[in-house]
């Protein structure tokens, strides 16, 4: 049965060993050295597979029902209950098969129960969709050649597997979840149900092969690939006439054929007909040709585009409803689906291009907002949450009288709507494409490739001018390099920073990676950052997560770059640059010069005042261990860190909401540092004291790093390995005992917890080693180590050295606290992080344990705190969620979703716990009154857990500078502009600009 198993049903997902059992089944030899083969070797593979004749296969054979495999002679199968003929796979193609990779899929051999249900192979069909993108985008893939290989790929044969399996996956409730729409309509779209290539997909690509083969053709190419409109078929006709190559005249008419296609509108309604005739369902017939009636009827291309996104919702509705209609008639309706998708994208196109003769009013613009809005719904880019809201933000912005500053704030949100769809792409089908780079780096186009062929591209060809129009109205422009840009920069963290504009380092993880003078254009930012000069991020992750706070604490400016524009900056990588972002969100990215010498402090002067670290406070004598639940906010740098000072403090006020702990006081870290350093040598402490004093007299900063880095080293491994201060092990043990019922625990988190945290002007934010859900006294010991060791840490050192004049100082307690499995946890602050506007809070919440801290894509929210009115900014798209696991540590595990993390029950929780942390003034400012907090929290089966408090640090340097209030001046001083909707936007330069 093996061999049955192994032909017949090919694409069966295989263990590395089963693999080989199915290669040797099959008669193919595989070498170890081939099952053992690099990346790098499978990638060279797979580049002469592409060029190969018969590309991935071996031979043709005829795979029978029986198992039985037979030359490709006629009816083969005939005798063994039937079968199907195609190409078998060759010694390479089943080694990179063998390494994970669902490599050169034959959809024939799919069987369709594989992937239903909850237990079914999700990730497989991801994967085998991403391989589909890269049929379409690199020429056929590793079957560009293989395609002429009579007899390897049988397209009846593999249309009508892909048929079967859409059918099994429409008819499974599990795949009717809204949460699964996307990767369901995406299947339908790249797998050969129907085969072809949307005319948008098959015009770039033929922009490219022209580019290709003649170079000069390049700027139209790219034109075709970022702002496509509906005059592109006539420049591509001219410049065939006036420059072509005559050998290309084939793929110049194809290319014209299809823009033109492609912007045209009313492409659906032929095909809405087509399907309306397929169906036996009367209702469905009825629908389908009153939506074809409907487009026809509407001759106004606005009206056309909400009729077309309206019906392109109703369609996703229809499809996943728990209604009468069959598997075959939900099939129809999602071609429908993507018939409209194209019609809703000939049309912005057609309305776009239009502009420049016969300018449309703003309250048309809006309306066209909303109508792509559905559109980008039904494609399922968008939730029916977000969707809401994006038709709340339009609908806010009718009413009038309307201000610019409202204005310009509602279509800053709207704006938000490219990211929503992108990070919806990239929680589908992320670790997919993480999984496929490394043997096929074009898969990171997919994305891309996606969002452009979709109503994406208009809404945003939409928006730009509208948010161009209201900086006009305003006066205030974002400014790249000089030329002023009304989009795709969005401001995080405000500051005032020059550096040198540097891309990311190839392997951004490692120690030194990164240069402290850059300011970096980053795919993300990572909870490992260490202090830089700026970013440029293409994801922001979490606003609230570790590094976002130290960026805000120390000034860092940060901000969101669009894809769009990063060809605009790369002649400047490597130059001097100066990023500013002002408090109210605007973004000066510009060359550095001397006339910014008076915006920042000469290089013998510190730009940061020093951290203070009050050693008379402190309390080394005290080594007795502590429960949590007896500290308060005074212990905070006296016995214990701020940390579990003011979570004993958050204990008191809520006993039922703070697990149970013990701390290890400062006074323990300070035994062990009192014994010696080597053998017959000083002390730890004396010697580390004596090595920060040398460090301190090495001029040159390379030197100075490097031994740096060897002094931590060293002081980590002693930490690691010395002898612990006597009586310590049992003492801990009894204080296990005594608090959780074991000295073994069913799992704690074992947190570091310095006297340098939460300092005036310092937050310390996740600079410090928190080991996860603990299980066992010997390895609560070990992370305990760790912990004490964490505050020794280049990163961490890197970013407390420049602000401590007598860095030996530094003393960690260690917060042993049990754990709590919730479902969800995040961080809230107390005011408006944008705007500081303390009548909102925010809230930054993710699947699982600690995913906001790290910097996951979360579910980021602001809450009215009297009304409870909330505004949705992000949704949670990490596509992994931390649990504990029993044994101890945590894993990765799918998360369920971008779907509402946090109830209305429970935003009521934090709404009233924020309030009441005002009302008791547990988090003050120098004055005694309240101040901003920053609050940890999770929630199990609804009941709120809390795991920190402290105040947020903001960086009073970067709100005070001089040049960045001056950014805000028109923001805050102009006068009330009413914007007139009935008018079209505003255009050419910007008036009142500083």
């Amino acid at each position: 049965m093996l061999h049955a198993l192994l032909n017949r049903r090919a694409l069966r997902f295989l263990p590395p060993a089963l693999a080989l059992m199915a290669a040797t089944a099959t008669g193919i030899t595989v070498a170890d050295e081939a099952v053992s083969a690099t990346p790098a070797e499978m990638r060279a593979w797979i580049e002469t597979m592409k060029n190969a004749p018969r590309g991935p296969f071996e031979r043709i054979r005829w795979f029978c029902e029986d198992g039985t495999v037979l030359p490709p002679t006629p009816y083969a199968c005939r005798p063994h209950g039937g079968g199907i003929q195609h190409g078998q796979w060759n010694e390479r193609a089943m080694a990179i098969r063998a390494q994970g990779y669902p490599f050169a899929t034959l959809l024939a051999e799919l069987e369709a129960e594989d992937f239903l249900g909850p237990d079914g192979q999700h990730q497989r069909l991801r994967e085998i969709l991403v391989e589909r993108f890269l049929i379409r985008f690199d020429d056929g893939w590793v079957f560009r050649r293989a395609r002429f290989y009579r007899g390897a790929i049988q397209l009846e044969d593999e249309q009508r597997q892909t048929r079967t399996l859409l059918l099994a996956l429409l008819d499974d409730p599990y795949w009717r979840d809204p949460q699964r729409f996307l990767t369901l309509r995406e299947a339908t779209r790249l797998l050969p149900v129907e085969g072809g290539r949307s005319d948008a997909t098959l015009a770039r690509d033929l922009a490219i092969e022209i580019a290709e083969v003649d170079p000069n053709f390049q700027p139209l190419r790219s034109k075709i690939h970022g702002l496509p409109d509906a005059g592109d078929a006539e420049r591509v006709r001219d410049y065939a006439e006036a420059h072509g190559d005559p050998a290309l005249d084939e793929r110049f008419d194809e290319l014209v054929a299809a823009l033109e296609r492609l912007h045209a509108p009313q492409t659906a309604v032929h095909r809405l007909e087509q399907l309306a005739s397929d169906t036996r369902d009367p209702a469905l017939r009825s629908w389908l040709g009153d939506a074809a009636q409907r487009l026809t009827a509407s001759h106004d291309l606005g009206k056309r585009l909400t009729a077309t996104g309206e019906l392109a919702a109703t369609a996703r509705e229809l499809i996943l409803a728990d209604n009468d209609l069959s598997a075959e008639n939900r099939l129809l309706l999602m071609r429908a689906s993507l018939a409209l998708e194209n019609e809703a994208y000939a049309i912005g196109s057609q309305l776009t291009a239009r502009q420049q003769q016969v300018p449309s009013s703003r309250a048309e613009r809006l309306d066209w907002l909303a109508a792509l809005g559905q559109s980008l719904y039904g494609t399922g880019l968008l939730s029916a949450r977000q969707q809401k809201y994006l038709e709340e933000a339009v609908a806010d912005l009718r009413e009038t009288p309307l201000e610019a500053s409202h204005y310009a704030d509602r279509l800053a949100y709207l704006s938000r709507v490219v990211t929503w769809a992108q990070r919806a792409m990239a929680f589908e089908f992320g670790p997919a494409l993480d999984h496929w780079a490394e043997l096929a780096p074009s898969v990171r186009y997919y994305i891309p490739d996606r969002l452009r062929d979709s109503p994406l591209l208009v809404f945003s060809r939409v928006i730009d001018p509208l948010r161009a129009d209201a900086s006009r109205l305003l006066g205030t422009p974002d400014e790249l390099f000089g030329t002023s840009v009304s989009g795709g920069l969005r401001a995080l963290n405000p500051g005032l920073r020059r550096g040198v504009l540097r891309r990311a380092p190839d392997a951004p993880n490692q120690i030194g990676a990164f240069q402290a003078d850059g300011i970096y254009v980053l795919p993300e930012t990572t909870a490992d950052l260490p202090p830089i000069a700026g970013i440029l991020t293409r994801d922001e992750g979490s606003s609230l997560s570790h590094v976002q706070l130290l960026a805000r604490n120390l000034g860092i400016p940060n901000v969101v770059i669009d894809f769009e524009l990063l060809d605009r900056i790369e002649p400047f990588f490597g130059k001097p640059v100066v990023l500013a972002v002002s408090p109210g969100g605007r973004v000066q990215l510009a060359r550095d010069s001397p006339e910014w010498d008076r915006f920042f402090p000469r290089s013998d002067q510190p730009s940061e005042s020093k951290l203070e670290v009050d050693t008379e406070k402190l309390d080394l004598d005290h080594t007795e261990l502590i429960r949590l639940h007896s500290l308060r906010a005074a212990d905070s740098g006296r016995r214990v860190g701020p940390k579990a000072a003011n979570l004993g403090e958050l204990a008191h006020h809520y006993p039922q909401q703070v697990s149970p702990g013990v701390v290890i006081p400062f006074g323990v870290f300070r035994q062990l540092l009192a014994q010696p350093i080597e053998a017959g040598g000083p002390s730890a402490r004396e010697w580390l004291k004596a090595e920060y004093r040398r460090l301190d007299r090495i001029g040159n900063p390379d030197r100075r790093r490097q031994e740096a880095r060897a002094t931590l080293e060293r002081l980590r491994a002693w930490i690691g390995r010395t002898e612990l201060p006597a009586g310590f092990l049992r003492a801990l043990r009894a204080a296990l005992t005594g608090t959780f019922g074991t000295a073994d625990t069913d799992g704690i988190f074992v947190r570091s917890d310095t006297n340098v945290e939460d300092l005036p002007g310092f937050s310390g934010a996740g600079l410090n080693r928190t080991v996860a859900h603990v299980v066992g006294f010997e390895s609560i010991v070990a992370a305990i180590r760790e912990v004490w060791a964490s505050p020794f840490t280049e990163r961490a050192f890197a970013w407390r050295q420049a602000r401590m004049d007598s860095p030996e100082h530094v003393y960690p307690s260690v917060l042993l606290q049990a754990t709590v499995p919730v479902d969800k946890s995040g961080v809230m602050v107390t005011v408006d992080l944008d705007s500081g506007d303390p009548h909102w809070l925010s809230v930054a919440t993710s699947e699982g344990l600690g995913g906001v801290v790290e910097g996951q894509a979360a579910e980021e929210l602001r809450i009215h705190r009297q009304t409870g009115a909330v505004r949705l900014l992000s949704e949670a798209t990490a596509p992994y969620r931390r649990e504990a696991v029993a044994s101890g540590g945590l894993r990765q595990v799918r998360a369920a979703g971008p779907s509402r993390l946090l109830s209305e029950g429970e935003i009521e929780r934090l709404r009233a716990l924020a309030n009441d942390v005002d009302r008791r003034s547990l988090v003050t400012g120098e004055d005694g009154s309240p101040a901003p907090a920053d609050i940890e929290f999770g929630f199990v089966d609804g009941r709120l857990a809390l795991f920190q408090t402290r105040p947020l640090v903001e960086n009073r340097h970067a709100r005070a500078s001089a040049y960045l209030a001056d950014m805000d001046a028109p923001l805050r001083h102009g006068r009330p502009t009413h914007v007139t909707l009935s008018e079209p936007p505003r255009s050419g330069p910007f008036g009142g600009a500083p």
